[in-house]
Formats: structure tokens, C-alpha cells, sequence
């Protein structure tokens, strides 16, 4: 008997009346699609009517609208509990697929995985003609299994190397799996939602398989989320990354790359509150909050010594980068999408 490979796109928006029309469009087109939830996450525009008008008519559109905003890992949820497909997508209100993704992605793999994704395909329109970058870096040979060393190694920033962070990646994943974990996303962070739900995922032996593109484009605009985060954001991911460490421990599995991450957020932490301390209190405040954390005292100069020369891509958009934040950033056409 065939598995039943039927698949939830599950959209979170918010003020995403601009966009919200291709991601509704693009997730209706696939043709394994037989939902998709669309969440308005409390916003002050047209989004749900924008969603709403993007209905194909087939019935598949649930639209579910929140009077205020619960962030995108509460939404996320929301709308995962109002799905029942075996399998659920995540598309971000402001990209959109090509309209045959989830079928090349699903004949790309066996059946053997619980997280299946695709290289993304950064790109600056709605109409696929043009692909700046990739997610992944080349020296990543695909298709690939991604332990959890790989998944968290990949989310540091490496000097030079832009938008390599596989925390961006938008699987599909098997419902049965995150069911029989008690897996959802953690409501209480606004940033590295996605980061953290994979690396819980796969401490407890999930296998994420990742393929080459298959037709995800993830758009780089104005706008975007670059600096929406507050330093509360960063403090929450911090906390939840300490717990994860501790879990690990508990677990016994030696994963290199995740004291890096730890200390990584730690340092953007203790800078923001820096930056907060001294709009408050003007510099006695920021050299108070600096006697606090002497640890992050070169990594802080550095950062500001790059900001104010214009060197690299700046402190936070390098920790923007290996938090998964997204970004936008210089790019230049390197090759047509297929």
C-alpha cells in the first residue's frame, strides 16, 4: 500500500498584505497540497483579505486570524494543530515554490527520513527568474544526512561567508514523528524557532535528509525581518539554547559546535544590552553594562571598531546570520533558476 503523502502547507504572516498572495499561490499550485493553513498573526493591514483572495476555490484555504500577535512559533503551531496531513510544509509568508516543489522534492528521497529538505534559492522577484544564491555552501556534497554537529556547525558564521545557515532550511516534516517526540515549536522564542525544533528533533534520532533545490525561493527585500528582534528575543533563544546544552549532556551526545552557539548568542546578548544600557543611560550606562560582562569585552570593541570603519558584514548582521535571521544583503544575479 502506498503511503498517503497528502501535505499541509502551514503559512505565518504578519503586515504580510504585499506578499501574502504569492505564498498562498504557490503552496495552492502543489498538486500534494490537500491544505493550506494561513495564520494571521495579529496584523494592522490587509493581510487575511490578501490571503483570502488568493483561494484557488478548491476549498483547501483555511484562513485563521488572530486579534493579537502571538509570534511566529506560537502561529506556527496553531496552525499545525488545525492541519491533519501526514506530512506539514513551512513556507514563510514572504517567499513563495515553484509549482512542482514537493513533487520533485518527494521523488528525490527514499521514505526512510522524518525531516526532508531542499537547498533554498535566494532571490530578489516573484517570478523565478533569477537566483542570487544558494542556502547551502558547495563544499556541501548533496543529497546529505545532517546530524546535529552538521546542523549546528553550519549555523556559525564563517568571516566571508554570507547566508551558509542551515537554521533558514524549510523542511517538510513527518507528522507521526513530531507527534510521537511531543515536538512543536517553542512559544516562547521569536528568533531560532526553526534552529531550535530541528535540533531537538534530531537529538531524539530524527533523520533529516537534505536534497538539492527543488523550487524554494526565499526573497530578499526591504523590509524584511533583519532588525525586528529585541534584546528580549535574543535573551529567550539564549535560555533555550542552555537548556538544549543541558539536555544534550543529560543525553550524552558530544556535539562540538554547540558551545560555540551558545557562547555566539551569549556575546550578541551581551552587546545589545550594551546598546540598550547606553541609550538609557547614556556612556556610563554602556561602561556599567560592558564591567558586566568582561568576557565579551574584545568581541563587543571589535564589533563596534567594524561598525564604525564599515569592515565585514557589521556584529549583527554576523549574528543575525548564525541565528537565522533573515537578512537583507548586497546580491548580484549569478544564474538563472531552472
Amino acid at each position: 500500500m502506498l503511503e498517503d503523502k497528502s501535505t499541509a502547507v502551514i503559512i505565518a504572516a504578519k503586515n504580510a498584505a504585499k506578499t501574502a498572495s504569492y505564498a498562498v499561490g504557490s503552496a495552492l499550485r502543489q498538486a500534494r497540497v490537500a491544505e493550506v493553513v494561513f495564520v494571521d498573526d495579529g496584523s494592522q493591514d490587509s493581510t487575511s483579505a490578501v490571503a483570502e483572495g488568493a483561494s484557488d476555490g478548491s476549498g483547501r484555504l483555511k484562513i485563521i486570524r488572530l486579534d493579537k500577535n502571538v509570534g511566529p512559533a506560537r502561529a506556527r503551531n496553531i496552525a499545525v494543530a488545525a492541519s491533519k496531513s501526514p506530512f506539514i510544509c513551512i513556507l514563510d509568508a514572504d517567499d513563495y515554490m515553484a509549482s512542482d516543489r514537493l513533487d520533485r522534492l518527494f521523488a528525490l528521497a527514499p521514505d526512510d527520513w522524518d525531516f526532508l529538505a531542499d537547498d533554498l534559492l535566494f532571490t530578489p522577484t516573484y517570478d523565478g527568474d533569477v537566483v542570487v544564491d544558494r542556502l547551502l555552501s558547495k563544499d556541501i556534497a548533496l543529497p546529505a544526512w545532517f546530524d546535529l554537529e552538521t546542523l549546528l556547525e553550519t549555523n556559525i558564521h564563517k568571516k566571508g561567508r554570507y547566508r551558509r545557515e542551515t537554521g533558514f532550511l524549510k523542511p517538510v516534516m513527518r507528522r507521526t514523528f513530531l507527534d510521537a517526540h511531543g515536538l512543536r515549536y517553542d512559544e516562547r522564542l521569536r528568533l531560532g524557532e526553526d534552529l531550535i525544533l530541528y535540533a531537538r528533533s534530531l537529538l531524539v534520532g530524527a533523520r533529516f535528509r537534505v536534497v538539492e533545490s527543488c523550487g524554494y525561493y526565499a526573497v530578499e527585500r526591504p523590509g524584511s525581518l533583519s532588525a525586528s528582534h529585541r534584546t528580549q528575543d535574543v535573551a529567550d533563544l539564549y535560555r533555550a539554547l542552555r537548556e538544549f546544552e543541558a539536555d544534550a549532556i543529560r543525553a550524552r551526545k558530544s556535539v562540538p559546535a554547540l558551545p560555540d552557539i551558545v557562547r555566539l548568542t551569549k556575546r550578541n546578548l551581551d552587546f545589545r544590552e550594551m546598546l540598550d544600557a547606553k541609550q538609557r543611560r547614556g556612556m556610563i550606562g554602556a561602561l556599567i553594562a560592558l564591567a558586566d560582562t568582561p568576557s565579551s569585552l574584545p568581541y563587543i570593541a571589535r564589533a563596534v571598531l567594524e561598525a564604525k570603519v564599515g569592515k565585514g558584514i557589521g556584529h549583527l548582521g554576523t549574528v543575525a546570520a548564525a541565528l537565522g535571521i533573515r537578512r537583507t544583503v548586497p546580491v548580484r544575479p549569478v544564474e538563472k533558476s531552472d
